[in-house]
């Protein structure tokens, strides 16, 4: 039987055979076919998400997840070159994850690139796992039924002095459990960080009358060196319906060495010049616990809890001494913690609706203590507990996310108490009528909450005309924002986001200079005056070229910023960073550019102007080696980095920052990845862990 059964299969492909070459001759000899190739889609957008597929070259070159997000050039991302924070266009923090699970930057590190499957960049996640984040990124990477592996990473920096940063990621998998754990040691040591600092004070003297003083301190020497070493173990239980982690951490962070001198001098100007030097040295040491709790219910309901708690302790010393005033000896002590608890209950109603009920609370709790030429024992603290009801939409090409609720924050410090209670309203509106464009705009209106050490009560004094205090009823300030968006991906080889953006914050806190002891010296505190205005239309584009060896990204922006009040003043600068990566078989290499950074802060009356910023890179990486050699600023001898400018009408300040980020260094790093095991599972590596903020004043 099954003989016959083949001989029919013969013999029927034969007659078809024969039928072809009868009806159609010539259809295969007589025409030529055209080559035919098809392309996977590597970028795609959708009312959910926009998804990027980063190709070899990329994750081969990329040394962790942050600087695969760099060799991908997302162009809904920002990312600082030099403390590589992510942001979106407005310049809002983007949350991220890995495998819909929340990860630090510190912790990205560890990452295997090479185990990058898909990016996905989220505005407003309607996924329960994304715990409420506002915009996320999501790095979906392979996982292994079980396994491990170790990655090593060194970096040091020449030229600059001593900039060193090495740490060791490990991570073990059993089937639904996996352990991390990070150990870093990063030390800096140099002698060059310091300041220029012109101030023109407008004083009383002994009849009364306003004079005018210039003080001038001009740095001869400096010393800076800091190290820390934070050490961290993750354990995590993850299936499709629970996922539970649950983080330790300890940092010792420490700078022996804060120092700075050189020459003061006056005008109208004394008989003898000054000389002065300020020393301010501290240690801390912090321990931190952050859990993650989601469970998947029945009846499409999920609920998802983020507990965290840290404590820090600080001692910090300072002094200031001249060589024809009396001294200033400042040592402070602090015992902070802070806690906080979120959680979300959600419940989907068929695909297309979703309700989310959300309550937060936590608080600041700190214990200070100065001694020296000033005495204060302090009692700090701000809580804070709020609740949320959202209501989220999604159908095929439209995704709405809407939340309101109200917030009750109290501020207790030294025994005076502050309460406000207010509203917030988020609401985020998508359309993407293909996988090629998508449209968005977004509205907010919420809170923004002086810190501690704005509100703290103690009178301190920082130079000879010079004192520094907080204040205790500083009012909260209401912020709105609005932005609007458009993504289009024509193709795989270009990408682009357009953005508008407007920010206001109202009645906001801001720094304020009052005359003080007679109008002899004048007192630096905080006040509540007048609204900043930020507002910025640009662009971000990438290009790819020569069968996607070379790529190519730039982001131009106009931005808008005004303020009014006490300081009326209007500044509008224009910025532009570029970057182009070539990839070279196992070689790649890399430039990227950055104009002066140039902003109006929204709580001072300063303006504040960076150096321009470039790097050249070459590197080389296969599967488990990646070595990479870069040249920053190579053109660039001086020290200075950054100019700021306060005016006010008792006090303006010139101030000079110099250090090494603007200065030419080279740079080599190095990361190795060994696995173990018959199937490893590597991403969502564990870092370095912070510690509970502080209230020293500053």
């Amino acid at each position: 039987m099954k003989y016959r059964i083949i001989t029919s299969i013969l013999c029927a492909t034969a007659a078809i055979a024969a039928m072809a070459q009868t009806e159609a001759p010539d259809s295969i000899e007589g025409k030529k076919l055209n080559e035919v190739v098809v392309e996977a889609q590597m970028q795609r957008t959708s009312p959910t998400a926009t998804t990027y597929t980063p190709s070899g070259k990329q994750k081969n070159a990329a040394q962790n997840a942050i600087d695969l997000l760099r060799q991908m050039a997302i162009p809904q991302l920002q990312i600082n070159p030099i403390d590589n924070s992510v942001k979106d266009n407005a310049g809002a923090e983007v949350s991220i994850f890995i495998n819909y699970m929340p990860a630090s930057q510190e912790e990205m590190d560890g990452l295997r690139t090479a185990d990058v499957r898909k990016v996905e960049y989220l505005e407003f996640p309607t996924d329960p796992r994304f715990r409420g984040a506002q915009r996320a990124v999501n790095i979906i990477i392979q996982e292994y039924a079980y396994g491990g592996y170790t990655k090593i990473s060194a970096d040091e920096n020449f030229l600059v002095g001593l900039s060193s940063r090495a740490n060791i990621f490990s991570k073990f998998s059993y089937k639904k459990m996996t352990y991390d754990l990070f150990v870093a040691a990063n030390n800096w040591n140099n002698h060059h960080a310091s300041s220029d600092i012109e101030g023109l004070y407008t004083l009383k003297d002994a009849n009364g009358s306003d004079f005018l003083l210039s003080r001038k301190e001009t740095t001869d020497k400096a010393h800076f060196r800091q190290d820390h070493y934070p050490i961290a173990f993750r354990a995590t239980y993850n299936t499709e319906k629970v996922q539970i982690r649950n983080t330790l951490g300890y940092s010792h962070s420490a700078y022996p060495m804060q120092n700075r001198s050189g020459l003061l001098t006056y005008s109208p100007g004394m008989a003898v010049n000054d000389t002065f030097d300020r020393r301010n040295s501290s240690h801390s040491n912090s321990l931190s616990y952050q859990g993650s709790f989601y469970f998947a219910l029945p009846n499409n309901f999920s609920i998802n809890a983020a507990p965290q708690i840290s404590y820090t302790h600080t001692n910090n010393a300072l002094s200031y001494i001249t060589s024809s005033t009396d001294p200033i000896i400042r040592n402070a002590r602090e015992n902070a913690c802070n806690y906080r608890v979120n959680a979300y209950l959600n419940k989907r109603f068929g695909q297309k609706h979703t309700l989310m009920l959300g309550v937060n609370g936590g608080d600041n709790l700190n214990r200070l203590q100065y001694s020296g030429n000033a005495v204060y024992s302090d009692r700090f603290h701000n809580a804070f507990a709020s609740g949320l009801l959202c209501y989220k939409l999604q159908t095929q090409k439209i995704s709405l996310y809407t939340d309101a609720g109200f917030c009750w924050e109290q501020s207790d410090i030294n025994g005076i108490k502050s309460t406000d209670t207010y509203p917030f309203l988020h609401v985020n509106f998508r359309y993407s009528p293909d996988s090629k464009n998508a449209f968005s705009a977004y509205f907010q209106y919420a809170n923004n909450t002086p810190g501690i050490d704005e509100k703290a009560s103690d009178l301190l004094r920082d130079n000879e005309f010079m004192y520094l205090t907080g204040n205790p009823l500083l009012d909260n300030s209401r912020h709105i924002t609005f932005n609007l968006g458009y993504t289009w991906m024509p193709s795989n080889k270009f990408s682009l986001s357009a953005f508008g953006n407007f920010f206001e914050l109202i009645d906001r806190q801001i720094t304020t200079y009052e005359p003080y002891n007679n109008g002899q010296a004048l007192l630096r505190t905080y006040t509540n005056d007048g609204n900043y205005i930020q507002s910025e239309i640009g662009f971000s584009a990438n290009l790819k070229l020569f069968n996607n060896s070379l790529h190519i990204y730039v982001s131009p922006k106009q931005c808008f910023n005004r303020s009014t009040g006490f300081y009326d003043k209007r500044y509008n600068p224009f910025q532009l960073s570029a970057q182009a990566v070539y990839y070279l078989k196992q070689f790649y290499f890399l430039a990227y550019y950055e104009t002066p950074q140039k902003m109006m802060f929204s709580n001072s009356p300063t303006t504040y102007r960076s150096r321009d910023f470039y790097v050249v890179a070459a590197g080389w990486a296969n599967n488990d080696w990646n070595i990479r050699l870069s040249a920053y600023n190579i053109f660039n001898s001086h020290w200075d980095s950054a100019d700021l400018y306060i005016e006010t009408p008792y006090y303006k300040e010139h101030k000079t920052n110099f250090g090494t980020n603007s200065h030419s260094r080279l740079n080599l790093s190095i990361t190795y990845t060994f696995g173990y095991g018959k199937k490893v599972q590597r991403g969502n590596e564990v870092g370095a862990q912070s510690g509970a903020s502080s209230a020293i004043l500053k």
